[in-house]
């Protein structure tokens, strides 16, 4: 489950600040304010579909089809949609969209609601988070079963409100399964990357958007804290970073349910010719209390964002891991797009 929340609240937070975590699950009170009810949306006949994610909807106006994500971006208002797929239960994706939790990671709630699409059930957010010395609103919609769940979220500036916020929001309650659906669709990911012995490569990955992930047995989620896990995923938006060394090293606080105990080492590095920061620390696992070993290379393109590249492992598996990781890493090549 751990790595279902990784993914799902980083996904939600992609704006070039991830926010990996959530908590317990909220149950809500027949005949509370958030009640399931129906929506209706009407479902367009010009729908964009993403195979990789099984899903369709319409393409908003001004809006072009992404390269880096799966979804519909508008770069000169960093204005987004981002689709993906997550191979596990709607019920344990959604563990930990409350208030007081998404405060502590940075994130304010402004809304939440019980729905249904397709008759499966969902839930719709409306969130808030500043980066860059912006504001940014998002819709969030989150529908699934117990097997897959699918995520939607529309990002765009808070001075951009009224133009964005109600046509994002009805272009994600249009959103659709894919008559074409393909749930082995080969993403066409922006970067190659070599798997190295003992780390194979997750087909669900594919889903998740322009993201590569590795595990001892190729499945997910894993089924210990302390099994070796490796993540590559650019970010979506193209924005500057300022003081890199210090971004580099938030982030890898940011990791799910994860403190960190102690940065052991940093340093400059440079792959495919890509400059970056490379951290190795220690860490416990906030829930098993396990000893765990974090490695994270942060590289910055010349043309904006950053790419991360993160390996974890349980502290007694380190002295395996922490090479393969490197080496991995060191196979980093940007795709042309």
């Amino acid at each position: 489950m751990k790595y279902q929340l990784a993914i799902t609240i980083a996904i939600v937070s992609l704006i070039g600040v991830h926010v990996p975590s959530m908590a317990e699950s909220i149950i809500f009170p027949a005949g509370s304010k958030f009640q399931s009810r129906w929506l209706q949306a009407q479902q367009p006949n010009n729908l964009v579909t993403f195979p990789e994610v099984g899903l369709a909807l319409p393409q908003p106006s001004g809006f072009t089809k992404a390269t880096a994500f799966h979804g519909f971006e508008q770069t000169e208002t960093n204005s987004s949609i981002v689709l993906t797929k997550i191979p596990g239960p709607f019920s344990g994706v959604t563990k930990g969209f409350d208030k007081d939790t998404l405060a502590t990671r940075g994130i304010s709630l402004i809304s939440k609601e019980s729905i249904k699409i397709n008759n499966q059930p969902g839930l719709l957010l409306q969130i808030s988070q500043s980066a860059y010395g912006e504001k940014f609103l998002k819709w969030v919609l989150i529908f699934g079963d117990e097997k897959n769940t699918s995520v939607a979220t529309a990002t765009f500036l808070d001075k951009n409100t009224a133009k964005f916020s109600e046509p994002l929001k009805q272009t994600l309650l249009a959103v659709t399964p894919s008559l074409s659906s393909d749930t082995s669709a080969v993403s066409s990911l922006p970067f190659s990357i070599t798997a190295v012995e003992g780390l194979a490569p997750v087909a669900a990955a594919t889903g998740l958007g322009k993201v590569a992930a590795f595990t001892k047995d190729g499945n997910l989620p894993v089924t210990n804290p302390t099994d070796p896990l490796f993540i590559v995923t650019p970010s979506v938006a193209i924005v500057p970073i300022g003081d890199r060394k210090s971004f580099a090293t938030r982030r890898l606080s940011n990791y799910p349910q994860t403190d960190i105990t102690r940065v052991t080492s940093t340093k400059k590095v440079s792959i495919d010719n890509i400059p970056g920061w490379e951290i190795v620390a220690n860490g416990r696992d906030r829930q098993s209390k396990s000893a765990l070993k974090l490695y994270q290379i942060v590289l910055f393109p010349e043309r904006g964002g950053y790419i991360v590249l993160i390996g974890i492992v349980g502290d007694k598996q380190s002295e395996t891991y922490l090479p393969k990781f490197k080496a991995m890493a060191l196979t980093y090549r940007n795709s042309p797009q």
